[in-house]
């Protein structure tokens, strides 16, 4: 079963996701500049919002490169304190090659030289706890090296078949060969805006409050400079492969229902952090769809944008962007003989009829919307 999310989200000018200059993330798409935001972006913060960690916490992972430092805490619980920060540093040299120990940053002397591996991976808190355990009931554990140490964390994590929830819906990539690579079950898209992309530039200075006080005479601020910012209706579209994420997490139906619930309500109502405080670009979505497939054959419908859409006297921007993308996937279902199950959408406008092209199943509350996928996903 293939489980595809399409949404529809307009923001307030801001600048959510930026590159290293600061800009607005942008592309060409349909010969056009649209406002973007990557698909790494998107998945981060759904991973960090209250919506995910609070339903999911005991089955999440964290990617860190303090591996050692989490297996050296677990250690001293039950080991002596000295030789766990041996063998903590003993783990930190896992996958590191000798570039890595060229290259390797020294700390600095007032600084505390953390343990850490060399490179970000994802672990499961069930994972750590793991190999806590099984390091434990070694009784040459103080003789093992770096490389025998290496073996065992490998055969630890590559034997528990269950994995983290967030691991198994977006995947873990790493280089480090003692580590097994899990493919993601859910695809995301980078988001792509339904119109035209322009740039504002926001002038602004700073001023000292104390000047007048100190330099009455003096003119001017203490302070200038200028910010990018955009805004844009964005087309998000997310997959998730059921039967592939369900095998990953254990067989566990019911987790899954409540992991993919945890998604949906996520990526509705989290938005990345850029430059936030300044701008509180939270806006909801207008039109979340989800259409569900027998088998996996993914479309993904921001063709239904290649011309960016534009506002007229009778339909908003988010209007006319929910009529383009109902009509555009109905025809493409039509068009391709498409494995449809089920499909359902929610909702969020005035305007009357929009949207039927989309499904018979229309939702003005987000909840009730979850409720019916629940029925498809329940165990």
């Amino acid at each position: 079963m293939l489980i595809e999310i399409h949404m529809l989200q307009n923001h307030v000018p801001s600048n959510l996701n930026r590159d290293d200059t600061g800009s607005v993330k942008d592309c060409t798409f349909g010969g056009v500049p649209r406002a973007r935001i990557s698909s790494q972006c998107l998945k981060r913060s759904i991973r960090v919002s209250d919506f995910f960690e609070n339903e999911l916490k005991e089955y999440l992972s964290d990617r860190t490169k303090y591996l050692p430092e989490e297996i050296e805490i677990g250690l001293k619980e039950k080991y002596n304190p000295e030789k766990s920060a041996e063998i903590a540093k003993k783990i930190q040299g896992i996958g590191s090659s000798s570039d890595d120990a060229k290259t390797k940053k020294k700390p600095n002397e007032k600084e505390k030289a953390f343990k850490k591996t060399s490179q970000l991976i994802f672990f499961g808190k069930n994972e750590v706890k793991l190999i806590i355990e099984n390091l434990l009931k070694r009784e040459d554990l103080e003789k093992l090296n770096t490389k025998e140490l290496s073996s065992l964390v490998h055969e630890i994590i590559t034997e528990n078949k269950i994995k983290p929830v967030d691991v198994a819906l977006f995947g873990r990539m790493t280089t480090l060969e003692k580590f097994e690579e899990v493919t993601a079950s859910c695809q995301v898209a980078h988001a792509i805006s339904v119109n035209k992309h322009n740039v504002e530039f926001d002038y602004f200075t700073a001023v000292d409050d104390l000047q007048k006080k100190y330099e009455p005479n003096l003119q001017g601020s203490s302070h200038l400079s200028e910010t990018e910012l955009s805004s844009a209706c964005f087309y998000k579209y997310f997959s998730i492969d059921y039967n592939s994420f369900v095998s990953t997490i254990g067989n566990d139906k019911k987790l899954a229902q409540l992991a993919i619930s945890a998604l949906i309500k996520a990526a509705t109502l989290s938005n990345p952090s850029g430059k936030q405080n300044s701008t509180a670009a939270h806006n909801p979505p207008h039109f979340i769809g989800i259409e569900i497939k027998d088998k996996k054959v993914p479309v993904n419908l921001a063709n239904a944008f290649i011309k960016p859409i534009t506002p007229d006297n009778k339909l908003s921007l988010n209007d006319k962007a929910i009529e383009a993308l109902a009509k555009y996937a109905k025809k493409n279902r039509e068009a391709f003989s498409l494995p449809m199950k089920d499909q359902a959408h929610f909702i969020f406008t005035e305007e009357k009829g929009l949207g039927g092209e989309f499904s018979d199943h229309a939702f003005s509350k987000l909840d009730d919307l979850i409720q019916w996928l629940e029925k498809h996903t329940g165990a």
